[in-house]
């Protein structure tokens, strides 16, 4: 039975890291609290609450859009200024109890595998700013994902914001077992100022991937579960991938801004 030695709730960043930061002691971290239930057959000891630390600020300079890591999934979908896509997959994250609650630094921390908001945070060109012992750090979200404390497990840092690019022409699909179920496959496509294209995948890896539409099995490594197997989620990543594609290509006559 899970039995906590305390429970803490830091009134800044800086306590907060020395707290996670105790090699000795097994801490959970709460943003929103969505996540934590999963964990109560752990062996923790310590909660750290950030509530407290604020972190809540939503903020737009020309072509891109800061969101601190305690903003709300809602505060995102309620905004009409944020990029649909954005809002879109904020809302399909989860119900209406889930999206006040959990919290847009504590998605990027989770890491879900089947994560639409993650996968578009991705062809959005997330960055992840991290405060750490040693000083701030700037991480592109892949990138944030192979970062070794992040890997290991050692909570030495803290995401205190992400900041996504706002422009560009958008696309999605998915396949899933009802409309408001977490996808099995979700595709997600952005087409930049340049007519460069990013898609992302989720539902094909541990986390939710950047891919290449021309290499696209290699770089894939679908998992078998009761939704589907790996065989079936490779077919429909690619049957996803050309489908977003085809509607980002250029319409006759049209310019894309």
């Amino acid at each position: 039975m899970l039995q906590l030695k305390a429970y803490h709730r830091p009134p800044n960043v800086a306590e907060a890291l020395q707290l996670f930061a105790r090699p000795d002691v097994k801490t959970a971290i709460i943003g929103g609290g969505t996540s934590l239930v999963a964990r109560l057959d752990e062996q923790i000891e310590e909660v750290v609450d950030l509530q407290a630390v604020g972190l809540t600020e939503l903020t737009y300079r020309p072509n891109y859009l800061n969101l601190e890591a305690m903003v709300r999934l809602q505060t995102v979908v309620d905004d009409p200024r944020a990029p649909t896509l954005l809002r879109q997959t904020a809302y399909q994250a989860g119900p209406n109890t889930l999206r006040h609650a959990a919290t847009i630094g504590g998605q990027v921390v989770e890491g879900k595998a089947e994560s639409e908001l993650l996968a578009a945070l991705l062809v959005y060109e997330t960055t992840v700013q991290l405060e750490t012992l040693s000083g701030e750090k700037n991480l592109a979200l892949a990138d944030f994902w192979l970062y070794p404390p992040w890997v290991e497990g050692k909570r030495d840092w803290l995401v205190t914001a992400i900041s996504i690019a706002t422009s560009g022409q958008t696309a999605s699909a998915r396949v899933a077992r009802t409309p408001m179920d977490s996808p099995i496959v979700a595709a997600v496509a952005r087409r930049r100022k340049d007519g460069t294209i990013d898609v992302a995948l989720c539902g094909v890896a541990k986390t939710p991937v950047l891919v290449d539409p021309t290499h696209l099995q290699a770089q894939i490594d679908p998992p078998s579960d009761f939704r589907g197997s790996a065989e079936y989620r490779r077919e429909m990543a690619a049957v996803l991938v050309k489908r977003v594609l085809q509607e980002l290509k250029p319409k006759e006559g049209i310019t894309t801004l």
